[in-house]
């Protein structure tokens, strides 16, 4: 029987796409502001397959890394009667994230040129 992910792999992949979710994250609040369970929610309702599920032990710690490199500003408040830390981009995520599509688009392109070959 042959294997075809290796643990290292599998966590490699999972590397590879935390560098994917904080600009996709950054968009989205970009956008709006959310709390963590919203941000997740707006995960799984646009991902059919489950393949890029984001789990909370991804997107807390990437909320953070965001908020203290200044991409990112929170308030805590009340909704429901439960406390909520809310998120949105920051003028500097803004920028951030201009760059990241920038990136996005160009890495899309060069990709498509060699799997047109």
């Amino acid at each position: 029987r042959r294997v075809l992910f290796r643990s290292s792999t599998v966590k490699a992949k999972e590397l590879a796409m935390k560098g994917r979710f904080d600009f996709l994250i950054l968009h989205l609040l970009s956008k709006e502001e959310m709390y963590g369970f919203q941000i997740i929610k707006k995960f799984a309702e646009n991902c059919t397959d489950g393949e890029f599920e984001l789990k909370t032990g991804t997107l807390y710690p990437l909320l953070a890394t965001m908020e203290n490199r200044g991409y990112l500003s929170s308030r805590t408040a009340c909704l429901s009667g439960r406390e909520h830390k809310f998120y949105k981009a920051t003028a500097m995520g803004k920028e951030y994230l201009l760059q990241q599509k920038e990136r996005w688009y160009k890495w899309e392109s060069f990709a498509n040129k060699i799997l047109e070959l």
